[in-house]
């Protein structure tokens, strides 16, 4: 799994300017009264300002994780991969260390499971029936965009990601809480990391708790 920043368009300073043209002002630096007023603004859920900073990321991940973002992205374009056009069936995220399903949460896991080997091998099995099957329709000559239709979820895709802050925002505080999918915590870390050292956001992401 790979995450790249691609773009950045605003700042903190972007969200309290857009927050004082309300008033009719405008500054130039970002200071102690510009991180008053955004902590105001989340405060009290005034959180239209925060719409108007955009980010946009190239994110590698397989096709699970691409979906547990685009359930949560509200707001936000996404373009992946097709594999109408192009054979991306080389390329897929293997389970570090397989887990127990959760006896509290029906969508969850909690622990491993103790024979990880057995379960590597099976992972290993299908793969490589699936890439197999996968040519062998493309050798018949069936196209590529039904030959996918039997490719495994943890086929990897490449897809990018346009959104506002806010939007990233939430996706942060419902992806990294500690009962969301690992592997969706890894990517959405990922762009965290890479929103940081940008450091565009200080103020935002540090009232946010991020």
């Amino acid at each position: 799994m790979k995450v790249e920043l691609l773009d950045v368009f605003g700042s903190d300073l972007m969200i309290s300017n857009t927050a004082r043209v309300s008033y009719g002002k405008k500054k130039m630096e970002f200071d102690d009264k510009d991180e008053k007023l955004l902590r105001f603004l989340v405060k009290h859920n005034h959180i239209s300002p925060f719409f108007h900073p955009k980010l946009q990321f190239r994110i590698q991940c397989p096709i699970y994780v691409e979906r547990q973002l685009k359930k949560t992205s509200v707001g936000v374009d996404e373009n992946s991969i097709s594999g109408r056009y192009v054979d991306f069936s080389d390329s897929y995220t293997k389970v570090k260390h397989w887990r127990k399903q959760s006896k509290d949460s029906k969508q969850g896991s909690s622990g491993f499971v103790d024979n990880q080997s057995k379960c590597k091998i099976i992972e290993t099995e299908v793969i490589d029936y699936c890439k197999k099957a996968y040519q062998e329709l493309l050798d018949e000559g069936v196209s590529k965009e039904q030959a996918r239709t039997i490719l495994p979820l943890n086929l990897n895709t490449e897809m990018i990601w346009t959104g506002s802050l806010q939007a990233f925002l939430r996706l942060c505080q419902l992806r990294l809480k500690p009962d969301a999918q690992e592997e969706t915590r890894d990517v959405v870390k990922a762009m965290l990391d890479e929103v940081k050292t940008c450091g565009r956001f200080k103020t935002t992401l540090d009232i946010y708790n991020l």
